[in-house]
């Protein structure tokens, strides 16, 4: 055992030095949607609707937001290939690129939110007309304000999405650390003020929640983008960005190739959960509120994992720009062991903890009981959860993103959708069905991203012996 630690020591090292910045930006942003989903569910009290109507505006919001920010993922490899090559100065125009193209997309992301919103009458009507809980109505009624409000923060979050992606891929992860830890500090405040109605503000309850996320999203926005104008050592990168020279297309159609096939799996993933999401609503408020806890707490582990994904993007950018294709495979088994020491010590405590955890988000006795049983089956997908998201994050890493595309469609639309539906509709067994889609397919996805992850470090590997 001493010797095997000894053999990876070094690679846990490099990939903790550049993750646990990162992960420390995800527990504040963990710490921040539970922080929500609590505070919420305890405004309600025995009330779902209030935790219900966050997560059914969430699940629509959520599949466009995840699909923008993961465009924003193509800039991170391509930064590091060149910055690894010393090329400083077409580092310099990926960025003004990027600062360009995800500044469009923002904007048209807004717009598509707001096109989308008449989905939530048309998708809670089928739910109503179909004999579900006619709590429902309720529901939409309190989501739409809530959700008029977050897509709001989309513009923000893609213009520091885009200087975040661009540090990492430099090699720099604490700034971003440092913005999402002082919007949380204000996110949380805020909630407990606009909520709750304190400081000589009136309640506000789900509204409030949205208002508070909006505010803190502009802020870190804002000091992410004074801060890096602002040091010295960026210079070089920044003063680019207001050169009258055109702008670099080959670059930005760069970023894009190697971005929309990281946004579409993220789509997919997204909106695997998102629809489950909406489907839930056939079985009542309670099972809403049950999904959005345990969403919350599968979160919390998939949120470490991305971390460390994150820190093996850029190292697996690095050796791509050098050619060091050596320390490939050492880099990304050293990876996949620490995301899976941590997904199975959490999935071991969300059994353990699975009549507790419920109560710190909600009083209501239905719903802390069907989230329980939720818990035991999130608990099961978590390994194949932690595989599929590192490997995609190494094949991130060495720019082999096409083959991914097949893979999410495989995974999410050929299994985990129609498995799920059946289980959940055809077979009875309601959400919990919902989450049994999902294990089948992160497990597909696991299995197949790996074999293709295998395939990419033999390849280099008799390159670099040749």
């Amino acid at each position: 055992m001493r010797l095997f630690f000894n053999t990876y020591k070094t690679y846990y090292k490099e990939n903790l030095k550049l993750a646990l910045p990162v992960i420390l930006s995800q527990v504040g942003q963990i710490t921040v949607q539970l922080a929500d989903t609590a505070m919420v569910g305890h405004y309600g009290g025995d009330d779902p609707v209030p935790l219900a109507a966050v997560s059914y505006a969430t699940s629509l919001f959520f599949i466009v937001f995840v699909t923008a920010m993961g465009l924003t993922f193509g800039l991170t490899p391509l930064v590091g290939e060149h910055y690894a090559k010393g090329n400083k100065s077409y580092v310099g125009e990926l960025l003004r690129s990027g600062f360009v193209l995800y500044g469009i997309i923002g904007a048209i992301t807004t717009l598509l939110l707001f096109a989308i919103r008449p989905l939530f009458r048309i998708m809670g009507g089928m739910m109503i007309s179909s004999g579900s809980d006619a709590s429902i109505s309720d529901v939409i009624d309190m989501a739409l304000p809530y959700y008029d409000i977050i897509v709001w923060t989309i513009f923000p979050i893609m213009i520091w999405g885009t200087i975040k992606q661009f540090l990492e891929g430099v090699g720099n992860t604490r700034i971003a650390m440092v913005t999402i830890i002082f919007s949380n500090v204000i996110n949380i405040f805020l909630n407990w003020v606009l909520i709750f109605g304190h400081c000589g503000f009136e309640a506000m309850g789900a509204l409030g929640a949205g208002l508070a996320t909006l505010i803190a999203r502009v802020a870190q926005c804002v000091v992410m983008v004074a801060y890096f104008f602002y040091v010295p050592k960026f210079r070089e990168y920044t003063k680019q960005i207001f050169t009258l020279a055109r702008l670099n297309f080959k670059a930005m159609i760069s970023t894009i190739k190697v971005g929309i096939p990281i946004a579409f799996q993220m789509l997919m993933e997204a909106s695997a959960f998102a629809l489950a999401g909406v489907l839930v609503l056939a079985f009542g408020a309670h099972s809403v509120s049950a999904y959005q806890i345990g969403t919350n707490m599968m979160n919390v582990t998939f949120m470490i994992v991305i971390a460390i994904g994150s820190a093996t993007t850029i190292l697996c950018s690095h050796i791509y720009g050098r050619g060091d294709f050596q320390n490939l495979r050492k880099t990304v088994y050293a990876s996949y062991q620490m995301g899976l020491m941590w997904n199975v010590s959490v999935a071991i405590l969300f059994v353990l903890l699975r009549n507790h955890i419920p109560a710190l988000f909600t009083s209501n006795e239905q719903t802390i009981e069907l989230t329980a049983t939720m818990l035991i089956f999130i608990a099961l997908f978590q390994v194949s959860d932690c595989l599929q998201a590192l490997s995609i994050s190494i094949l991130r890493g060495l720019q082999d993103v096409k083959v991914i595309m097949p893979i999410v469609v495989i995974s999410y639309i050929v299994f985990n959708i129609p498995v799920g539906y059946l289980l959940a509709f055809k077979c009875g067994l309601e959400s919990i069905g919902l989450i049994i889609g999902f294990i089948v397919g992160l497990s597909i996805c696991a299995v197949l991203t790996i074999l293709r992850v295998r395939r990419d470090i033999n390849r280099w590997e008799r390159k670099v012996g040749n």
